[in-house]
């Protein structure tokens, strides 16, 4: 009886220590997750800009949780219709779009040539990893990240 009640409580030790990780690891699959998706959608609104011949644009609400607006320009580039909002916690609870962004007005505008605004975006999670999101005026993508 003593050996089972010894190796259950090294169990429940193990368990508990297994656990702490376990959310970590969690937090950061998100984390990555989530601006997987975002490099992802800068990648296709730049796509489409320059197959369909219009201006595209991502406008970015900063904040907790955040949330970032997809919106296709008329050929006057005047009117936008919006294609798709998408918000950092679908992709898992705690992740939040960190102030500021470097997008001027938190706005990335894409060309039908191929340009797009160059800047960064930084998603945070809720232990302090992040993830930053870089565009360069040519519309490469780059996705660092700094996991806690």
């Amino acid at each position: 009886m003593v050996e089972v009640v010894t190796v259950l409580a090294i169990f429940v030790i193990m368990a508990s220590i297994a656990s702490v990780y376990m959310s970590r690891y969690v937090n950061n699959t998100n984390l990555r997750t989530a601006a997987r998706q975002l490099a992802s959608d800068i990648a296709n609104s730049k796509q489409r800009s320059v197959t369909q011949g219009v201006n595209y644009r991502m406008t970015i609400t900063v904040g907790t949780p955040g949330q970032y607006t997809i919106e296709q320009r008329d050929a006057a580039d005047t009117t936008s219709t919006v294609i798709a909002t998408k918000i950092p916690t679908d992709s898992g609870a705690g992740l939040y779009i960190s102030n500021p962004t470097t997008y001027t007005g938190n706005v990335i505008t894409f060309q039908p040539r191929g340009t797009t605004s160059a800047g960064t975006v930084i998603l945070q999670n809720s232990i302090g990893s992040s993830a930053s999101i870089t565009t360069n005026i040519t519309g490469k993508t780059y996705v660092t990240y700094t996991m806690q």
